[in-house]
């Protein structure tokens, strides 16, 4: 909190040397504090200016996280390698709400965000009674802002690592920022949402296999996903050799996926 100002209210001096009647002595000197405008709580994250601890309780994981003077805002950046689900606390006291203020302004990184989110991924380990629209996939990059209405409360949220979501989103995000040089962000759409769920569909099938093992199956001839982009590039035998090539040249940089995490909590109670 800040420091409370003082107006300090001086008394009048007497005339040197001369006697003053008690009912005339100058008052003492005294401190009044000045009315401070109550806190009121926040309407979004624009104002989250104050950095908190950084986030960074399991391996790939690293979340920047600010708030306002209120504390009743929680501004969180996904600043590490793999996405995170992030839920309100057990009481629901915090909601959750977009920051496109934080947010990537690529076509490719919301392209592949949105096919993450359309895939029906289900996240095992979020409790059933938590509501989808309060079930938030942060990939790397991408922020969330996280909102109480009650100056009592300290704006709270809980995430976990996921594997699925970060395979989810490296593959989409590898693949639009091919596929979005000579196709329309509506034309590209339909196969980005096609290859997250043939992720989902590989990681469910083949759960030993390694990260670029798992790649390759996704883009294989076998694959759902490459009927889709294929037909992107209008069945160009070359043009596809080469944008998969491309592509599994990307995957195969990809941070390692880990397997998920335990929730944990995060607040901007001091």
């Amino acid at each position: 909190m800040s420091i409370m100002s003082l107006l300090l209210v001086a008394g009048c001096s007497s005339d040197g040397g001369t006697s003053v009647p008690p009912e005339m002595s100058p008052s003492p000197s005294v401190a009044v504090p000045r009315t401070q405008a109550a806190l009121k709580p926040a309407t979004d994250c624009t104002r989250s200016t104050e950095k908190l601890p950084t986030e960074s309780e399991t391996d790939g994981v690293q979340l920047t996280v600010r708030t306002d003077p209120s504390r009743t805002s929680l501004l969180m950046k996904n600043t590490g390698s793999l996405s995170v689900v992030v839920i309100p606390d057990p009481n629901f006291t915090t909601r959750l709400v977009a920051a496109p203020h934080a947010n990537p302004k690529d076509p490719a990184s919301r392209a592949a965000l949105i096919a993450v989110n359309n895939s029906g991924a289900k996240v095992a380990d979020i409790p059933p009674y938590v509501p989808q629209t309060q079930v938030v996939t942060l990939p790397p990059k991408w922020a969330l802002c996280a909102l109480t209405d009650n100056v009592k409360e300290s704006a709270s949220v809980r995430y976990l690592q996921d594997r699925q979501s970060s395979a989810e989103y490296f593959v989409t995000k590898a693949l639009a920022d091919q596929l979005l040089t000579t196709n329309s962000s509506a034309r590209t759409q339909p196969t980005l949402v096609r290859c997250a769920k043939s992720t989902l569909g590989v990681l469910k099938t083949h759960p030993e296999m390694s990260d670029i093992e798992l790649y390759v199956e996704i883009l294989s001839s076998r694959s759902a996903c490459r009927t889709g982009y294929k037909a992107l590039l209008r069945g160009d035998a070359n043009a596809t050799e080469q944008l998969e090539a491309t592509v599994i040249g990307r995957l195969g940089g990809a941070p390692r996926l880990l397997a998920n995490s335990r929730l944990y909590s995060v607040t901007t109670r001091p």
